[in-house]
């Protein structure tokens, strides 16, 4: 652990020896790449991050990060005969840097501003399980809540604990954009949708639409998450990433680099054709031309373009003109001619709503909604449910599955740190504690998912804590930083 450092320059053995670890990689996947592939790749991803973290314990961070967003454990698991080890392997690097600081270094544990709402959300689900009809379940989701929830995000406000590291992480996810959005733009370019790349350019098992010229069937990308709307919201979440980081960065390369980020993730949101993740990015840039950060007629000009290109775009303005339907299924109910998957949705968050109202104080329990969404689904009477659905709406999800004060976590959760960033923003630059921009990509990576969680569920909830614990990290860096600025110049002016 001597040779492990955070920022210091490395040692003439620390430059060597990732060398060594190249050539060794290179030997190993020499003997072993020909009769076992997978065991080869995976033993040389090893050693090079190995080698990275004696280097840099940030290193293991940006490793984690990495994986997690390109959904890389499940892939390997699901398509590659991985063991499921494998995930919880990958989240375990996360002890290096924690020991690092807390043992080593004797840093102090840091405890952010989301704590207490994760700490009163944990409670919440511990007795919904308790209670629930289908215990053995629910505790088998609170668990999950545990372990991808609360575990996953102490440990990485503990390892982002520098400006320095914060960019790394950014730049982390970036990377990853590139990955999750090239792999199926290229998918589509090739129209080789028969083709999942390794698992990163799924298209699910619904069948194509027809294109505009009707010459071949047009899919629905889901890259390597394996569901559409899921996918356009985490893209959507890099979106602000490769967009400022593009403005702020002043080598020309790692511009380039943003941009090319930026275009991928943008490329991910259009080709998973989401209606309701378009609509959020309409509100987001909405957002940021009321809170100022960006010019408001550049804003109103590029919506209209934008706008236009959706709309003589034969998928989307087919898409995007049903929702002029929503009205008509309101009246007409079950008999309208809005699409099915309007009705499902209405039908889905309306069975939620009747769940809560049945059992506002704890719930159902977590996880247990759609042991009820078919009976309350009929109550609404616009289409009848499959078993087991999910209510696609996170605050009527969690008022359905942990009641009044699982709502009031969830609810406190975002205004807490929403408002936390936005006061950050509101002062002067002296008093921020972070530069503006470093600020301002997880308020609107916090927006992005606040507005499209509201079309979806808890479903690959790592993705959610792994952006509070972000939001959260960027808080507890400027705070430090601030108290470290106002104490140097208390010192100067003594």
């Amino acid at each position: 652990m001597s040779t492990i450092s955070h920022s210091s320059p490395p040692t003439d053995l620390q430059r060597l020896l990732p060398v060594g670890v190249v050539i060794a990689a290179a030997i190993a996947a020499g003997a072993l790449g020909g009769m076992f592939p997978l065991a080869a790749a995976f033993g040389i991803a090893v050693l090079a991050v190995s080698a990275a973290v004696l280097r840099s314990v940030d290193c293991a961070t940006y490793a984690v990060i990495f994986c997690l967003y390109t959904n890389l454990p499940a892939i390997a698991v699901r398509f590659h005969g991985a063991p499921a080890v494998v995930a919880h392997a990958v989240v375990g690097l996360l002890l290096i840097p924690l020991t690092y600081f807390i043992v080593i270094k004797r840093q102090p544990l840091i405890v952010g501003r989301a704590a207490p709402w994760i700490a009163g959300l944990a409670i919440v689900q511990l007795l919904g399980a308790l209670f629930a009809e289908q215990p053995e379940n629910a505790w088998d989701e609170f668990m999950t809540f545990m372990m991808e929830g609360l575990l996953l995000y102490g440990l990485l406000v503990n390892a982002i604990r520098d400006e320095q590291t914060l960019r790394g992480v950014l730049w982390s996810l970036l990377i990853a954009g590139v990955i999750m959005g090239g792999v199926p733009l290229y998918q589509q370019v090739t129209g080789t949708f028969d083709n999942n790349y390794g698992g990163f350019a799924q298209t699910g098992d619904e069948p194509g639409f027809s294109s505009g010229d009707h010459d071949r069937l047009q899919f629905r990308l889901a890259g390597p998450i394996g569901e559409k709307n899921r996918y356009a919201q985490i893209m959507l979440m890099l979106t602000p990433i490769g967009l400022l980081l593009m403005r702020q960065e002043r080598s020309t390369l790692l511009k380039a680099l943003a941009a090319a980020a930026f275009l991928f993730a943008c490329a991910g949101v259009y080709l998973s054709f989401s209606r309701s993740t378009i609509l959020c990015a309409g509100a987001m840039i909405g957002l940021a031309a009321i809170w100022g950060h960006v010019d408001r007629t550049k804003v109103f000009a590029v919506g209209i373009l934008a706008f236009c290109a959706l709309m003589i775009t034969p998928e989307y303005r087919t898409r995007l003109t049903s929702l002029l339907e929503l009205g008509d299924m309101f009246t007409a109910g079950r008999h309208s001619d809005a699409d099915g998957a309007l009705k499902g949705r209405a039908t889905e968050m309306g069975a939620a709503a009747l769940v809560f109202l049945d059992h506002p104080f704890v719930g159902v329990g977590p996880g247990q909604f759609k042991y009820y969404s078919r009976e309350y689904g009929e109550r609404i009477g616009l289409r009848s449910l499959a078993p087991e659905r999910q209510a696609h709406c996170l605050p009527l999800d969690v008022a359905a599955e942990n009641g009044l004060p699982g709502v009031i976590c969830l609810f406190g959760l975002f205004l807490t740190l929403g408002g936390g960033l936005l006061r950050k923003l509101s002062l002067g630059d002296e008093a921020r504690g972070l530069p503006a921009y470093l600020l301002r990509i997880p308020l609107y990576m916090l927006v992005a998912y606040g507005t499209t969680a509201l079309f979806l569920h808890f479903a690959y909830i790592r993705y959610f804590w792994l952006m509070i614990a972000l939001v959260d990290a960027s808080l507890c860096i400027a705070r430090r930083n601030e108290v470290e600025q106002r104490s140097e110049s208390e010192v100067s002016a003594a």
